[in-house]
């Protein structure tokens, strides 16, 4: 019977550690939520790192990144360095119901009201970088889990197979001082990266509207 009896024991203690682990991950996700929504504007410098399949080298862009809270609007603006010499900018615009991308000369505006894949890129995007995790799993049909590690929250979803969109993982990074996203990990089906870092931040300045204009 005492093997039975410290079994229990043991199972039950390992349900009030994961239950007070759930709630602990609960409670930071509402105090960076909570913290978050005092941020009316970001801008924030920017690095773009992508990572595709087939070529050997990583390609790194740096930037500038704005959002206002208020209208849902945000823009990241990077900059290819390329050793020729040839910069290569590229935009990524959320304004209103569309997405754009403006890569160098090509140009392409995206009605998130009927391409479902764009509207869950738009909504991941704006829910990450308004702190609302909870929110950017449901959107892709998944659980989080979380880790502390290095001065950051590090929040892992694991994109729902029967989820539409591109993605099939996702990691957020929140600062542990002032709660906000400091790194965002988008990966694809096709295994494919995209991280953006966003490190050095000024909060509640004045952006202007026109700067989303495509």
């Amino acid at each position: 019977m005492r093997p039975v009896f410290l079994a229990s024991v043991f199972a039950a203690s390992l349900l009030i550690s994961a239950q007070a682990l759930s709630q602990s991950k609960e409670q930071v996700m509402a105090n960076i939520q909570k913290k978050n929504e005092s941020y009316k504007t970001v801008v924030s410098s920017c690095t773009q790192i992508k990572t595709m399949k087939g070529m050997k080298k990583n390609v790194t862009s740096t930037g500038t990144m704005y959002f206002i809270r208020e209208t849902n609007q945000m823009k990241m603006q990077f900059t290819n360095h390329k050793n020729n010499g040839k910069d290569k900018d590229n935009q990524l615009i959320i304004n209103g119901d569309k997405v754009v991308m403006i890569n160098g000369g090509a140009r392409n505006v995206f009605n998130t009201k009927s391409d479902h894949n764009m509207k869950i890129l738009q909504w991941t995007l704006l829910y990450c970088i308004r702190g609302q995790v909870a929110d950017a799993a449901k959107l892709n049909k998944s659980d989080v889990k979380m880790t502390t590690k290095g001065g950051y929250y590090v929040f892992d979803i694991d994109v729902s197979k029967q989820a539409k969109g591109r993605w099939n993982h996702l990691e957020a990074s929140y600062s542990t001082k002032d709660m906000s996203l400091c790194v965002l990990k988008l990966e694809e089906k096709n295994g494919n990266t995209t991280t953006y870092n966003t490190l050095e931040k000024e909060y509640n300045g004045v952006v202007t509207k026109d700067i989303f204009n495509y």
